[in-house]
């Protein structure tokens, strides 16, 4: 009687894990998937980037940039840019002049003059005394020019008039108050202020990636102080010099070490590559700007494929699917061993190993953490027929064995 006792409540208790375990699958995996149409859906990419152990750098590679190296790299960032714009035109059916103001917004707002890129200011004449602005500015004239026969006052539209040049260039009117040079000091700002305006985001990029704050724009001005020429080659080496260390790294006070200095490394990658990310959003954000209602109304674009992506989906989906299996009890042996499977996968992208890091946070353990013990959990419900006690397997099970008998019936 003890042992039909003890059995029923075993029974019992082994169906409540099942369902415990699959409702949290199912939560997690839903909860992922409605971030998908929020401003920051989840990504498994800091997951995988801060991979430890024996795998590593399978782990690591998924993620497809993990040192995210690429975000440095003005060709890989500015060609993606293109890659977008090409597909928002596509996915959006833009206007003529639609598409021409995204290309302003992406390679800049010039105009054209004899096939040169400018902004320009109106200016009737140059101030009294000055025949040459080279001469009496000091600035060069492949920057900035005045042309008497247009009376447009020009600044190139690929070298710019940088802020200690316009300085210059008011410099030589300063203390004057005719109407010529006062004429004078507001075009010299006004076309400043267009050329600033104008900028397309692939030369704010150049400008944020070569630590040049007259490329950035008044709106992101704020980061370029954070921009400083060898970053990125810093960077790379502090990256080269921890990937030896801990290819050495024996004992724990090494492994303190190695994980205070990948703060350091991150600290610094978020400081270098925040002002790239900052203008591909900002850029992103004005670009849906110009769409209308109705092509607003046609949903997001969708993101292209990549490793990264794949891996994304397949998590979110995949928890789902296998807690739905395990709540309603239908193939169950295989659910459960999909599952286990998964978090195994979880469980060696960061394992609590000897000569393995300690993974950051309140969690404390050694060689068996709550990823293990729940694989463990999974594997014995799957050597045990629960969906045939509770769910749809005894459901199937039943309706085959109606078959059966009215076939030999019959």
């Amino acid at each position: 009687m003890d042992m039909q006792r003890n059995s029923i409540i075993a029974v019992i208790l082994l169906v409540v894990l099942r369902l415990a375990i699959g409702w949290q699958l199912l939560y997690e995996g839903l909860w992922k998937l409605d971030t998908l149409d929020s401003s920051r859906p989840w990504s498994s990419a800091g997951y995988l980037k801060n991979a430890e152990g024996p795998f590593r750098d399978t782990f690591r590679s998924m993620a497809g940039d993990p040192d995210d190296l690429d975000w440095l790299n003005y060709d890989i960032v500015a060609a993606r840019w293109d890659d977008w714009a090409q597909r928002f035109r596509s996915r959006y059916d833009l206007s003529n002049d639609q598409s021409k103001r995204l290309d302003k917004l992406l390679n800049g707002a010039f105009g054209t003059v004899d096939g040169r890129p400018v902004y320009a200011a109106e200016l009737t004449s140059l101030p009294e005394g000055v025949t040459n602005l080279r001469d009496a500015a000091r600035v060069s004239d492949k920057n900035v020019w005045y042309d008497p026969k247009r009376k447009r006052l020009y600044v190139d539209g690929k070298s710019h008039l940088k802020d200690s040049e316009r300085d210059k260039l008011l410099r030589i009117v300063k203390g004057r108050n005719d109407a010529a040079s006062k004429q004078y000091e507001k075009a010299v700002q006004d076309v400043y202020k267009r050329q600033k305006r104008g900028i397309g985001y692939k030369e704010k990029l150049a400008g944020a990636l070569r630590g040049n704050p007259d490329l950035l724009g008044v709106q992101l001005k704020p980061y370029a102080d954070s921009q400083r020429v060898g970053q990125k080659q810093q960077y790379q080496a502090m990256l080269a010099r921890h990937e030896n260390l801990r290819d050495n790294a024996e004992t724990h006070f090494q492994w303190d070490h190695l994980q205070s200095d990948w703060r350091k490394i991150q600290s610094l990658r978020t400081e270098i590559i925040a002002p790239v990310k900052s203008l591909e959003t900002e850029f992103h954000n004005k670009a849906m700007k110009l769409l209308t209602v109705n092509q607003f109304e046609g949903g997001s674009q969708s993101k292209p494929w990549s490793m990264l992506r794949v891996a994304d989906l397949t998590t979110m989906w995949g928890l789902a699917i296998l807690g739905t299996l395990l709540i309603s009890g239908l193939f169950t042996r295989l659910a459960a061993i999909a599952a286990a499977g998964m978090l195994f996968s979880f469980y060696l992208a960061m394992p609590p190993l000897p000569g393995v890091p300690e993974i950051p946070g309140p969690e404390h353990s050694y060689i068996i953490n709550k990823n293990l013990i729940e694989v463990i959990a999974l594997l014995a419900i799957a050597s045990l027929p629960t969906g045939r006690w509770f769910g749809m397997d005894a459901w199937f099970r039943g309706q085959k064995a109606r078959a059966e008998v009215g076939t030999a019936s019959t």
